[in-house]
């Protein structure tokens, strides 16, 4: 199932556009269809400009978190790491899962800072909102990657570091058994 997973969705940073697209798809026709539910359309121009601007500051606070991510996967020296690194299939989607998830802050902040110049009127009729809502969701789903491939570089790096003994620590101490 995991090795389904990365083939599918995982090892396939596209799939997140895919994601965005269709959630926003889906929202706007919700939204024409009902007329409900334009969280983005209801404030008026300032409050759409806070949004906008918030979220690429957000997004830009994240990227810095992400190169430190990265770093992370850099100094990794485990065999674990080394394998993952090495791996013909695995090795290249590893590192285009990290440059698709570092990319995509430059990209969803440009996008809301575009938002800001193209959003002119009060009521936005042009729909300039729905390109910060795809940003937004475009970062919803890389932060879900980020999440995922962060907690693959821990849990590699635990369990290498498990691996390996100081040898210049003692050795354990015997544990007593109760009773004996």
């Amino acid at each position: 199932m995991l090795n389904w997973l990365w083939r599918r969705w995982v090892g396939r940073p596209a799939v997140d556009l895919v994601i965005a697209g269709v959630v926003v798809g889906l929202h706007m026709m919700a939204v024409r269809i009902t007329g409900a539910g334009d969280v983005l359309g209801w404030p008026g121009r300032e409050q759409r400009i806070v949004v906008y601007t918030t979220t690429a500051t957000v997004v830009a606070i994240v990227g810095s978190f992400i190169t430190a991510a990265v770093t992370l996967y850099a100094a990794a020296t485990g065999p674990r790491m080394r394998v993952l690194r090495t791996h013909p299939q695995q090795g290249p989607e590893f590192r285009r899962n990290w440059m698709s998830i570092l990319s995509a802050t430059l990209v969803i902040s440009g996008l809301c800072l575009l938002a800001v110049v193209l959003d002119t009127t009060q009521h936005d009729p042009g729909g300039v909102h729905w390109l910060a809502e795809g940003a937004a969701a475009l970062g919803v789903a890389r932060a879900v990657r980020l999440i995922w491939l962060f907690g693959k570089i821990i849990i590699g790096n635990d369990l290498d570091l498990g691996d390996t003994q100081d040898p210049a620590l003692p050795p354990p101490a015997p544990v007593r058994q109760p009773g004996a």
